[in-house]
This record gives C-alpha cells, structure tokens and sequence, in this order.
C-alpha cells in the first residue's frame, strides 16, 4: 500500500490540457520546486478541449483577428511567439505536432475592404511581415476564394505566411512526457483520475479523487469550464458566471483552401466568425466554423455536467438573471439564434454553407458529406454584477491556490500563462523557492 508521504506534493496540478501541462512543464524546469504532480481525469493528458478535433488548432498572433485592439494583438503576439520557439525545441523529437502555412484575413464588400485597410495602417508597425493584399494576389494564393464571386466585388485581405496549425492536445502530451521523463524531481502524472473535492487542511489542500486521496501545498486547478465549479466552495469566484459555448465543424471533403482564411470580425462577439482552416494531417479537408451554441453542460458528450454547471453558475438569483441579460443582448441573441439553425438537420448544412460561401462562393452544402465535428466546450465567464461577458482568460487567485479558466486563446497564451502562475506558486511557497525567469526569457523570448 502506498504510504501518505508519496502521496504529499508541494504542488499539484489538477487538469491535464495545455494549459495544466504548460504549467507542469514550467515549474519543472524553471523552479527549483521539489514534489510536483498533474492530475488528469481522462486516460491520457490533452483529450478534453486541447484535443484536435475540439478546436480549430490555430495559434493565434492578434494579426487575422480584426476584433482584437492593437493591445491584445500585441499581447497575443508576444504569447504565441512563446509557443513557436516552444515548438522548434520540441521539433526534433516529436512530430506532427504542428504546421506551417499562410493565413488571410479576408474582407468582402467595399465597406469591409476600407475597414481592413484604415487597420492595417494602424497594425503594420505591430506586424511589419503583414501585407494588404489586392484580389488579385489574393486569387493566386486561394483561386476558390474568387472560384465563381461576382467580378465587381471588391475584395482584399491581410496576408501572413506566419500561421502554424498546432495539435495542442499531442503538445500537452509532449510537455507532460518531457516533464515526467527529465526530471530529477519527484513527478507524477496521475490519468484515469477524477477530482471530486478540494478541501483546505493543514497540509494545505486535501485533494479527493474517485478512489484516493492526496495532499499538497499548494494547488492549481486548470480544468477549464470546471474550475469555477471547484473555486466557489472554497469561498472564490462567487461574483462569476460561466456561459458554456460548444459548436461544431463542419468539413468540406474536397479541398478549398491551402492555408486558413478568416473573415472580418465583430468586436462586440467574443466567438470568432466564420473562418476555413486546413486539417493537421489530412490536407485533403478544410473544416469551416465553428458554430457557437449555448449549451448547460461544462463538458460535450457528458449530460451529467449539467450539474456541474449548475453548481457553477446557477447559484443565486443574480447569476441566473446575469447570464439572461447576456443571453438577451440582441447582437448575441441574433448571433446564437444563427447558429441554433446551423444545428438543425436538412436545413443546417444548407444554412451554414451559404455562410461559408462569403469564402468560398462555390461551396455546396454537399461539400459537407463528412458532416460536422463537436467542437469543445468554451467557458466564457460573466460578471454577476454588471450582466456582461469578460473577454478572454482569467485566473482566480486564492489562499495558495489558483483557478485557470482559459477560453480562446487561452492555448495560444499557454507559456505565457505559466509563467504567470509559476511566479504565483513561488511567491506561494516562501523565500526557499524561486522562478529563473532568466532561463524562461531565454528560452521563449527574443
């Protein structure tokens, strides 16, 4: 039997997605931490929403994204600049990780072409590699993007060659495998676990799984839409709700595009519009999407989290009527009700196609004979108080414990978030302990 002092870490992470195994790897390396260990419910890390299929594998750089300010763009640069030199160290050992190709954000009509060129005047200096591209380049570097559109359409893009198509979830593997496999530390990666409490004791933290128990000093809870769930007990994040957003692919089986192609964005939508994107090893399909549908589960494929997302978000009076107000805000209500056609039978691929056709004119809905792919469930969190949705990813800071909830780009911010917890741990942990930030900046940053 194993004794209670292996089961002791001075950090645990519970959650194995990029983000969790980001963090593992971190501390690891970076920190002179003796005892870490990473929790994951499933049989191997990064098979939740950082797997393949749950997302449209796309690092974002802040260049193709037209709702994102000039300063989250440079923010979402510097964090994927982090990712790629991540990539190139891991390059020689594991393949199929990532992808390179080009990438265009595309505008339509004249009212969008002036919109994306008083924008590029304003993000060139952030990405001088960026071009504003004529139809006509735009035709040679995606013929079916003009295959069959009206000629007098005015049309004009931002192009970048600088775009990588990344499996996150076999990155989140590689991170864990590297960690547990280099270190000389005690690690542990504990699969086919699932968290069912977290209690404060006098260790720090009792962690209950479906069939044992553990202890650790500190705590991070990375596991997405479920986080909030284990933070509010423990008295955190009682002023959030989460709005579940789950959506699906659907892919054309012929190939239409060579390299991804979004279109112009709304600032006031935190979804992304509808963007074509090549697959990670099969070249031959392009997935369009995704749709975004609000769904009271904080997990696809598993109906029993509906009451994880009750316990999450459906906590009084004020956060349900919060996420009503949300809901209800007539830009997003129009948007969801959309995307609820999309998921009809016989009338949604027709529909979603036509939306598609804003890229490729030609696009039928019988191109989509593969049909469509569950997409992953993205949390995105509600302030009780105000009724309004906050924009991108958040950590919820407690008594030597952190809660991550990462909706996109949260993977893209990966590294960069790390960092940013590992620094917590320390500060955590005491004087004996620190971060050689020096070894992390020479390592993901120019």
């Amino acid at each position: 039997m194993e004794s209670q002092t292996n089961k002791h870490f001075q950090v645990a992470i519970l959650g194995g997605g990029i983000t969790g195994s980001s963090i593992f790897h971190t501390l690891n390396k970076y920190t002179n931490l003796e005892s870490i260990c990473l929790f994951e419910k499933c049989a191997d890390v990064g098979l939740v929403n950082s797997h393949g299929s749950n997302n449209s594998q796309t690092l974002h750089f802040g260049d193709i994204e037209t709702n994102y300010s000039e300063e989250k763009a440079k923010a979402t640069k510097s964090a994927s600049e982090m990712v790629v030199r991540l990539l190139k160290s891991l390059e020689p050992k594991y393949e199929n990780l990532y992808k390179k190709s080009h990438k265009l954000a595309l505008a339509v009509g004249q009212e969008e072409v002036d919109r994306l060129t008083t924008r590029y005047e304003n993000f060139k200096n952030i990405f001088p590699e960026l071009e504003l591209i004529s139809k006509e380049r735009i035709g040679e570097l995606e013929p079916e993007i003009l295959n069959g559109r009206a000629k007098d359409t005015p049309l004009a893009a931002f192009y970048s060659d600088k775009s990588y198509i990344i499996d996150f979830g076999q990155l989140a593997k590689a991170l864990a495998n590297e960690t547990k496999n280099n270190s000389q530390k005690k690690i542990d990666i504990f699969t086919n676990t699932k968290i069912t409490s977290i209690e404060k004791d006098t260790t720090g933290y009792k962690i209950t799984t479906a069939n044992d128990s553990f202890t650790a000093e500190v705590v991070v809870v990375s596991m997405c839409a479920h986080s909030l769930m284990f933070a509010k007990p423990l008295g955190y994040g009682l002023e959030y709700s989460i709005l579940p957003v789950g959506g699906n692919f659907y892919t054309s089986a012929r190939k239409v595009l060579n390299g991804k192609v979004y279109t112009m964005q709304s600032g006031k939508l935190p979804f992304a519009a509808v963007h074509g994107d090549p697959i990670l090893n099969q070249e031959t399909l392009t997935r369009f999407g995704p749709t975004a549908n609000i769904m009271p589960f904080l997990e696809r494929n598993d109906l029993k989290s509906f009451f994880d997302f009750a316990k999450s978000s459906l906590t009084g009076l004020s956060a349900t009527l919060a996420i009503v107000k949300v809901v209800t805000e007539p830009t997003l209500f129009s948007f969801l009700f959309k995307s609820l056609i999309y998921e009809l039978p016989y009338f949604g691929p027709r529909a979603f196609a036509s939306v598609c056709q804003k890229i490729i004119p030609s696009l039928n809905y019988k191109d989509f004979k593969n049909g469509k792919t569950k997409a992953g469930i993205r949390p995105q969190l509600i302030d009780n108080k105000t009724g309004k949705l906050i924009m991108g990813e958040i950590e919820i800071t407690g008594e030597n414990i952190l809660f991550n909830i990462t909706p996109s780009p949260g993977a893209t911010a990966c590294l960069k978030n790390a960092a940013i917890s590992s620094k917590k741990i320390i500060s955590f942990m005491g004087d004996n302990y620190s971060f050689n930030e020096t070894a992390f900046n020479t390592d993901y940053i120019k």
